[in-house]
């Protein structure tokens, strides 16, 4: 197993990104926001704010990759649950946001995850996940899980503290889930990390 993992890095194969799925049924309670910010779910309209935000630093560059509105339209419009998009504005500024996304039957998927990165670190993200969290928990019951990189620490972090746990869907997580909570640290690693099992 481990020597065909090594192949397919050579190759340059890529591996599937990391799955965490939701371990708790009541939802959680919503963080404090700045006196500037409210959350509002998505209205028609919102979409070349939302393309700005998904851009990250406003050139196409960002975490998430480039977005365009047709991009918006096939990989998320597409299967987002209706009325669950939810957004973060302070002010006038679209800061943040989270939906829920029906990819499959199996299961409801946190995605989309973003927030302005100039306004990174004030708990926006965590106010746009926990709405999308609680708008999924509603939702006829299904598994809850969302998906990461394997170097996203700080949103990681988050995802634990909401209620998340490690799951794994192939044979190259458990390892990579290992790396990743030790590298978080004994707060994250003495709870997680003995849930990792295959989902």
């Amino acid at each position: 197993l481990a020597r065909g993992l090594r192949r397919r890095l050579r190759r340059g194969s890529p591996l599937p990104q990391l799955r965490m799925r939701l371990q708790i049924a009541a939802p959680p309670r919503p963080p404090p926001l700045p006196l500037d910010c409210e959350v509002r779910a998505f209205v028609a309209g919102d979409e070349e704010r939302w393309v700005a935000l998904l851009n990250g630093d406003g050139d196409g560059g960002g975490e998430l990759g480039a977005w365009t509105r047709q991009r918006l339209q096939i990989d998320a419009l597409a299967y987002l649950v209706p009325g669950t998009q939810w957004f973060v504005w302070c002010d006038a500024l679209l800061a943040a946001g989270a939906g829920v996304y029906e990819r499959s039957p199996a299961g409801w998927e946190v995605g989309w995850v973003a927030t302005q990165p100039e306004l990174r670190g004030r708990g926006l993200g965590r106010s746009a996940v926990t709405a999308a969290v609680t708008s999924a928990l509603a939702l006829p019951a299904r598994p809850v899980w969302l998906f990461t990189d394997d170097h996203r620490d700080a949103a990681i972090r988050l995802y634990l503290r909401l209620g998340f746990a490690p799951d794994s869907h192939h044979p190259s997580h458990p390892r990579r889930w290992h790396r990743v909570l030790e590298r978080l640290g004994p707060e994250f690693c003495a709870h997680a990390i003995g849930d990792i099992a295959p989902g």
